[in-house]
C-alpha cells in the first residue's frame, strides 16, 4: 500500500473518531471547541478537495498536514469529554 493511501485512511480513520465522540449522548462541547473543530474540518476538506482536483501537488505533505488538523480537532474534543467527565466526579 502506497504512502498517500496509508495517510487517506489515516484521515478516514480520525474523522470516524470524531464522529463516535459527537454522537456520544452524554458529553456537551463548548461553542469555542465546536467552532475551533469546524474550522479545522473545513480547512482538512479544503485540503483534500485540493488533491483530488490536482491544485496541490505535494500530496505527502498536504495529507500529512491534514492528518495534522484532524488530530488536533480530535484531541479538542477528547480533551473536553474528559474534562467534563472529570467535573462530573467531583461534584
Amino acid at each position: 500500500m502506497s504512502p498517500e493511501i496509508e495517510k487517506a485512511l489515516r484521515v478516514k480513520c480520525i474523522a470516524n473518531d470524531i464522529l463516535e465522540l459527537l454522537m456520544e449522548d452524554q458529553t456537551n462541547f463548548s461553542e469555542m471547541d465546536l467552532r475551533n473543530i469546524v474550522e479545522l474540518l473545513a480547512r482538512s476538506v479544503n485540503d483534500l478537495t485540493n488533491i483530488y482536483t490536482g491544485l496541490d501537488e505535494d500530496h505527502g505533505t498536504t495529507l500529512k498536514a491534514t492528518i495534522a488538523k484532524m488530530r488536533i480537532g480530535y484531541n479538542t474534543l477528547n480533551y473536553g469529554k474528559m474534562k467534563q467527565r472529570l467535573e462530573n466526579e467531583s461534584v
